[in-house]
């Protein structure tokens, strides 16, 4: 035989090798008991073979729930805020850059220009 053809032959089996023994490890290593949902409770186990809710389990979902609203709210509020925040700023930043406007045109106007301002900072005065 060939050397290209050995060569194709182990890179079939390493391939083949390689899939079994990861889908192997994904399905030994992967239940739904090693990865918990952050913050949440185990279930309630629940009677096999039928498909009622029980009572405990019932209570354990709205209290998933319940506890999901107020984190959902929570994030909402805390996003809210800073939306404030970064207007209030924003509306700061223009009137402070439209001061030193008016500033660099009096001085301008006078005769003593002020300290050249960093071009970000003029693209942003005349960009308001």
């Amino acid at each position: 035989m060939e050397t290209s053809s050995w060569l194709g032959l182990l890179a079939v089996l390493i391939t083949t090798i390689g899939t079994v023994l990861g889908t192997w490890l994904g399905r030994t290593k992967t239940t739904v008991q090693e990865i918990p949902a952050e913050g949440m409770d185990p279930a309630p186990a629940q009677p096999e073979g039928t498909w009622t809710v029980s009572p405990e389990m019932y209570r354990w979902f709205q209290d998933q729930m319940a506890s999901m609203h107020a984190r959902i709210r929570t994030l909402e509020d805390a996003e809210a805020e800073a939306r404030t925040r970064a207007d209030r700023t924003d509306r700061l930043l223009g009137l402070a850059l439209d001061h030193i406007s008016q500033q660099d045109s009096r001085l301008t106007a006078a005769g003593m220009p002020l300290v050249p301002m960093d071009p970000e900072l003029v693209a942003a005065r005349d960009a308001r």
